[in-house]
């Protein structure tokens, strides 16, 4: 009776380990895309530890349209990025952030500032992602 005590309590400790083991291994990589009204916005990332990097695209309905290459880190899911990219055949960078899900990606807004050149959010603690965009991950 001791030993099946024993064993039931090893199948239920690995049990909670296999599941904590799965979590870790799910990752932000991958395709997220938003198509509504004419709009396109596509985020393909690849996540290393919290290193994260990829491609940006906005298409959106009589904008300019711009691409190009992020490059930063996600702490406690948020994207917080450079994000280098081309539009009307001028080079800019500016920051760009995401709170991350395993299904979307939501960009966040807040108030920014210039810094050598570049447009970087004032404080980056502070988005709002309640009115971003949102991508879903394919």
């Amino acid at each position: 009776m001791l030993f099946a005590a024993c064993v039931k309590k090893t199948e239920n400790k690995d049990k909670e380990t296999s599941a904590v083991v799965h979590s870790n291994k799910t990752s932000h990589s991958g395709l997220y895309i938003y198509e509504q009204n004419e709009d396109t916005v596509m985020l393909k990332l690849t996540v290393n530890e919290s290193n994260a990097n990829g491609e940006l695209l906005y298409a959106l309905k009589e904008k300019d349209r711009n691409s190009g290459t992020l490059t930063g880190e996600i702490k406690n899911d948020i994207l917080l990025a450079d994000y280098t990219f081309r539009s009307e055949g001028v080079f800019s960078e500016r920051q760009v952030a995401f709170k991350l899900t395993y299904t979307t990606a939501t960009e966040g807004y807040g108030e920014v500032r210039e810094t050598n050149g570049k447009m970087k959010f004032k404080d980056p603690g502070n988005l709002t992602y309640d009115t971003g965009v949102t991508l879903k991950k394919k």
